[in-house]
C-alpha cells in the first residue's frame, strides 16, 4: 500500500491494526483469505448497506482520525436500522494518500475498535490501497433481518403518521455555521452542534423494533424533506408535516430564534442520520413503548396524505415556504 520504507507493508498493516479489530468473529479467517464467512440465523436473510466518506467533502482534513472513523462506521449502521435490521458485521476499504501517517491510521483503527464495543459489531475484511487523490473510506455493513419484514421506503399509505427520533437539523446548522463564522467560532460558541455534525449517533437499537411496526423508513442522510419525499416517491403518496412539531434541539431552537432563515438548513441540510418512519395510526401506543424502552425521543411530525408532494404547515395552517434541496450527490 505504502512505498515508504518507514511505513509498514499491507499486510503487516493487516496484522498490527487491523486483525485485532476482526478476532471476535470466526468467519474473518483473521482476515488471511479474500473472503469471509457468516451463517444467519434460521427464518433471516442478510441486509446490506455500503457508504463511502472521501476526504473534503464528508469530512475536513484536519478532523480526528477516531471520530472520522466512528462517523463512517455509523452512517452504514444507520442505513441497517432504517431497514429495521440488526447488525452483524462489517467489510471495509481504504484509499490512503502517501502523506497518511502511520499515527493517523492508528487512531482511526482506535475509533473502529471503541464503536466497536459500543454497537456490538467486528470487522470482517476489506481492502487497502493507496491512491494520489484524496482519503476515500468505504464501508460495507452487514445486518440481518426475518425474512420479508425489512422495512421499505415505499410502503407509506395515506393517514399513516410520520414520526422522526431525536431532533433535527444540528449537523446542517453546524455546517451554516461553518460558512458564516468559520469552525473555530463555531466549535468553541455551538459545540453541541458541532459534535453532531462530526459524530452522529443513529438509533441503531430502536430501528430493530421498527418490523411489523413501520411502513416506511429511511435515516436523515440527505435533509428532512428530501428524504421524506424519497419515502413519498417510492410509495406513491405525499406528506404534511406541521413546523411546530419538527424536534429541535435547545441550542438549534435558540439559534433558529435569532436568525429564521436558517429554517432552511432545517429542512434541506441532511447529516442527522436520525430515523424517519410512517406507521398506521394503530401503532402509537406501540411506539411510545418502544421509544420508552430503548431511551429514544420520538415526535409524530406529520400524517400521510394522497396528493404529492411534501408540505410544511405553520400554526395557523399556512404553507412554509421552503425551498426543495437537500444533498446533491452529483
Amino acid at each position: 500500500m505504502k512505498e515508504n520504507q518507514n511505513f509498514p507493508s499491507e499486510f503487516e498493516l493487516i496484522d498490527r491494526l487491523f486483525k485485532p479489530l476482526a478476532v471476535a468473529n470466526i468467519g474473518s479467517a483473521n482476515l488471511r483469505d479474500d473472503c469471509c464467512t457468516m451463517p444467519l440465523k434460521k427464518g433471516y436473510e442478510a441486509l446490506y448497506s455500503m457508504d463511502t466518506l472521501v476526504e473534503g467533502i464528508h469530512f475536513f482534513k484536519e478532523d480526528p482520525a477516531d471520530l472520522i472513523a466512528k462517523k463512517l462506521l455509523r452512517v452504514n449502521l444507520s442505513d441497517l436500522a432504517a431497514s429495521g435490521g440488526k447488525v452483524r458485521g462489517y467489510l471495509l476499504a481504504l484509499s490512503l494518500p502517501h502523506h497518511v501517517s502511520l499515527a493517523w491510521l492508528e487512531n482511526f483503527v482506535g475509533g473502529l475498535r471503541e464503536d466497536q464495543t459500543k454497537f456490538g459489531v467486528s470487522l470482517l475484511g476489506g481492502d487497502t490501497t493507496s491512491t494520489q487523490g484524496p482519503i476515500t473510506l468505504s464501508m460495507t455493513a452487514i445486518g440481518e433481518v426475518p425474512v420479508n419484514q425489512a422495512v421499505r421506503r415505499s410502503g407509506a399509505k395515506p393517514g399513516d403518521d410520520i414520526f422522526v427520533t431525536g431532533c433535527i437539523g444540528d449537523a446542517a446548522l453546524a455546517l451554516k455555521l461553518f460558512e458564516d463564522l468559520g469552525k473555530e467560532e463555531t466549535l468553541q460558541n455551538y459545540p453541541d452542534l458541532y459534535r453532531k455534525y462530526v459524530l452522529p449517533d443513529p438509533p441503531t437499537t430502536f430501528g430493530s423494533m421498527l418490523p411489523n411496526v413501520a411502513t416506511a423508513c429511511i435515516d436523515i442522510s440527505d435533509g428532512f424533506r428530501a428524504d421524506l419525499g424519497h419515502i413519498c416517491s417510492a410509495s406513491n403518496v405525499g406528506a404534511k408535516v406541521e413546523l411546530e412539531k419538527i424536534p429541535l434541539s435547545i441550542c438549534g431552537n435558540q439559534l433558529i430564534r435569532t436568525k429564521k432563515s436558517y429554517w432552511e438548513s432545517v429542512f434541506n441540510g441532511g447529516d442527522d442520520y436520525e430515523l424517519l418512519f410512517t406507521a398506521n395510526k394503530d401503532k402509537r401506543s406501540l411506539i411510545k413503548g418502544f421509544g420508552c424502552q430503548f431511551n429514544t425521543l420520538l415526535t409524530r411530525v406529520g400524517s400521510i396524505e394522497h396528493n404529492e408532494g411534501v408540505f410544511i404547515i405553520d400554526k395557523v395552517g399556512n404553507e412554509v415556504p421552503a425551498k426543495f434541496g437537500g444533498w446533491q450527490h452529483f
